[in-house]
């Protein structure tokens, strides 16, 4: 019998959203929407990156 926590887990796992890119379309550093969503996806707990 399947454990339902474990499957659980899996799906979790496989159905991560991709973070945002760090280069806007043009190819410049733009990381304000970047760090607003890791803000977001952390509850405020995350450094703001700016490399």
């Amino acid at each position: 019998m399947k454990d339902r926590k474990r499957q659980r887990a899996n799906r979790k796992l496989k159905h991560r959203e991709e973070m945002l890119d760090k280069h806007s379309s043009t190819g410049y550093k733009d990381l304000t929407p970047y760090n607003a969503v890791l803000k977001i996806k952390t509850d405020g707990k995350a450094q703001i990156v700016l490399k």
